[in-house]
């Protein structure tokens, strides 16, 4: 796909000035996916705006693999939208573009550790080469003989720093891709509290549900990998409880979700409301949240969501899901996998009130004290400050 800049009426960016373009060394932001991806991309998108704030002296060009809807807050910061997939299987055009654009620094999301590709882009003149971690799972710490071969890797073919979006991910970072603790960074992933919880619970209205009803929500992808059919089981072990459950998402396996409620006969009980803009509002009419993935990109937004919305939230008790829950003191944990566990955890919440006003206290506090999204963007501009003086 041809490299080109896109220009509508959403996109006049603010022109660099004459100083900026004699400077070398510009500042790549890479999208991994099409510019409306949505996700925990917008949570990415704040951290592109707060870099390229943070380097008023550099051009700041954000390139994407596909061009529709863009954040009209990103081209006012200055930055320059660019239509190109970074694709490492084109390592040539890559190299092209780097030149072409004079970059010394480039951000990246989610990509490899180390990659022969590193090296190229820094003979067509990059400096600079910061991967943010937020991919998902557990991984196996590797014998001693590999660790050798990885950290040698690493050594030559690795990137200048990496930011981890959890303590988990952190640590992954250093015993399992052997990387060197001093050049590995912590930005604790967070969200926007104001939001939080929002003041329009219009979700209930929607539903037609009764004051006392309870209202149990989930927010995810709809993938095997987060176990959405987990929730629909235990579902069909609480039909005796005045209990609604409502998804919000979209994904690959959408129509085989909304096949399993329907062959489980709960399409009065559990209703799929798809992709929305007005997430806040919809958590704030609800009473518990459950998040039964199999694993997390890191540190899941989701949960800590359902947490500044004040939900007593049940979470499985996988460590890269659990890691945020302090289980009994901000929310509860149940088996991975386990329908009958999150059933069990379900019922208790839902016959008692205090639990569930406690719980959903204490995680609030939790967000308030440690998951703000202003210190993950001050880690994040510190870290890449700290990398590129230049």
């Amino acid at each position: 796909m041809a490299s080109h800049e896109y220009f509508g009426s959403t996109l006049t960016h603010q022109k660099p000035t004459a100083s900026a373009l004699q400077s070398s060394g510009n500042i790549l932001l890479v999208g991994n996916w099409r510019s409306d991806a949505g996700y925990a991309w917008k949570m990415i998108e704040r951290f592109w705006i707060a870099i390229a704030r943070a380097f008023p002296s550099r051009r700041a060009i954000l390139c994407f693999p596909e061009i529709t809807t863009v954040n009209p807050e990103m081209p006012a910061a200055g930055i320059e939208i660019k239509q190109f997939d970074f694709d490492f299987r084109r390592p040539a055009a890559l190299v092209r573009f780097c030149r072409d654009h004079d970059i010394g620094l480039i951000y990246l999301t989610d990509r490899p550790y180390s990659s022969s590709i590193y090296r190229l882009l820094r003979s067509a003149g990059v400096r600079k080469i910061v991967v943010h971690d937020h991919t998902p799972g557990q991984r196996t710490e590797p014998s001693p003989l590999k660790r050798l071969a990885k950290t040698a890797r690493v050594r030559i073919f690795g990137a200048d720093a990496y930011i981890a979006c959890s303590e988990h991910v952190l640590e992954r970072l250093t015993k399992v891709a052997c990387i060197e603790r001093d050049r590995c960074h912590l930005a604790l992933n967070g969200i926007d509290l104001s939001q939080f919880p929002h003041p329009r619970p219009t979700i209930r209205e929607e539903l037609s549900l009764r004051p006392d009803t309870l209202l149990t929500v989930s927010c995810s992808r709809v993938h095997p990998y987060k176990r959405v059919t987990d929730i629909v089981d235990a579902a069909a072990l609480l039909t005796d409880l005045d209990m609604r459950f409502i998804h919000i998402g979209d994904g690959p396996d959408f129509e085989a979700l909304r096949a399993k409620i329907r062959e489980r006969n709960l399409e009065s009980r559990f209703t799929l409301l798809g992709h929305r803009h007005d997430v806040a509002e919809i958590l704030s009419g609800c009473d518990i949240a459950i998040h039964a993935s199999s694993g997390e990109v890191g540190l899941s937004l989701s949960i800590l969501e359902f947490m500044a919305s004040q939900l007593a939230v049940v979470v499985t008790d996988e460590p890269s899901v659990s890691q945020v829950i302090d289980s009994g003191r901000t929310g509860l944990t149940f088996q991975h996998g386990n329908v009958q566990s999150l059933a069990e955890r379900l019922r208790a919440l839902g016959s008692d009130q205090q639990m569930r006003d406690r719980l959903g206290q204490a995680a609030r506090r939790e967000i308030e004290t440690h998951y703000a999204i202003e210190n993950t963007i001050e880690s994040v501009v510190s870290t890449l400050k700290q990398v590129y003086r230049g």
